[in-house]
């Protein structure tokens, strides 16, 4: 339940509290009560920051205080499931523009926020196995499941693990773990960039109770790194939390067919925000795809939500997804602009210690483009 409004000052001029929420309204909700461990799981073990490791404080623990850190730079593709479907030189330039920008961007790892394809079927994995894979030993990612990534939404059951399994993650120092074995739709990872380290989780599409009490363990065991979640469907385009018990919202991911198996629970973003985020102080940033308000491109689907615990620590809420339509190919926007799966548009999000910020831009390899609007192109404080 939201039971107080409070001001985040952003490092650009977006506008105060009585502002529209698409410009970073800031909440503080009911903290409920932490998620007890998943019975029987087995623990997970705690690890020290490596030494040097700036656990999200902008100063190196060993180098002095005041040493400055460099600058990086993170990607975070957001559904790309029209691009296997019908524009798969789309999503190869996509990830050939990451390999070939890794050092000019600095680029430290890569988010992808699911639907990494149309349906679950093999020729569209192999095209977004194709293109992804290009990442390889180049620059780390994370890959989260959403709704179409899966042929049985009931039983969570989707081709992703033969293309993108665990074992073949593990052999990079900075993977983590899975909640399931054998199963890449919940993992952590613990990647470098800069002289931080961060902790990425990734959450299914709707997570159960159990993904999210598994989650919660390693926020909890890592609870001394910066922590950035990723999931399919969290933020609403208004800048609001998925919640099933507010005003009618499209695509609620209580509304999939999931919620009519008696074996399974699932989760919105409100639910993962008072279960998962509140509670977890070292969760700095969530980016998520899947919501489609059938607007132009551009700006395509954005939306961004700064909430503050009661501690005042604040959490920067981020969603992107530049189709247009729910149906394939999505070659024409319904104001009759070509928009091709979405354009290739993609997201930098680059993190400067020294100033103490984190900028947003959006950038289509594709075109060559930048969206400049404010809900593409904005400012936010590290905290």
């Amino acid at each position: 339940m939201l039971v107080a409004f409070a001001c985040v000052p952003l490092a650009v001029a977006i506008g105060g509290c009585d502002q529209p929420p698409l410009a970073g309204s800031t909440t503080v909700a009911d903290a409920g009560s932490q998620l007890p461990p998943v019975d029987g799981s087995p623990p997970i073990e705690a690890r020290d920051a490596s030494p040097g490791v700036d656990t999200g404080t902008g100063i190196d623990a060993d180098a002095g205080v005041g040493v400055t850190q460099p600058d990086y730079s993170i990607v975070v593709l957001p559904d790309t499931q029209y691009y296997a479907a019908s524009f798969p030189d789309i999503f190869m330039k996509q990830a050939s523009w990451i390999v070939e920008s890794r050092d000019a961007q600095q680029i430290a790892f890569v988010l992808h926020t699911g639907d990494l394809v149309d349906s679950d079927v093999p020729e569209q994995w192999t095209v977004a196995s194709n293109s992804l894979h290009l990442l390889d030993g180049v620059v780390p990612y994370v890959i989260a499941a959403g709704n179409h990534d899966y042929i049985d939404l009931a039983d969570r059951v989707g081709m992703a693990n033969a293309y993108f399994p665990p074992s073949g993650f593990a052999a990079y120092s900075w993977f983590g773990d899975t909640f399931e074995t054998g199963h890449i739709e919940n993992s952590f990872s613990l990647i470098p960039a800069g002289a931080t380290r961060w902790l990425v989780i990734s959450l299914e599409f709707g997570p159960r109770d159990e993904a999210l009490a598994w989650a919660s363990s390693v926020l909890q065991a890592f609870h001394d790194q910066p922590a950035i979640i990723i999931t399919h469907a969290y933020l609403y385009h208004d800048s609001s939390l998925y919640n099933q018990h507010g005003p009618p919202q499209f695509f609620n991911p209580h509304n999939y067919v999931m919620m009519g198996q008696s074996h399974t629970t699932i989760n919105d973003g409100m639910e993962m925000w008072q279960k998962l985020i509140l509670p977890n102080r070292n969760v700095k940033m969530v980016f998520s795809g899947h919501d489609v308000n059938f607007d132009d491109l551009p700006p395509g689907t954005t939306g961004l939500l700064s909430s503050a615990r009661p501690d005042g620590s604040v959490v920067h809420q981020i969603l992107a997804n530049y189709q247009t339509c729910t149906a394939a190919p999505c070659d024409v926007s319904p104001q009759g602009t070509t928009v091709n799966g979405g354009s290739g548009y993609l997201r930098i999000v680059r993190f400067s210690p020294a100033a103490g910020t984190i900028s947003v831009s959006t950038y289509s390899p594709v075109l060559d483009q930048s969206l400049t609007d404010p809900g593409n192109q904005f400012v936010l404080p590290m905290n």
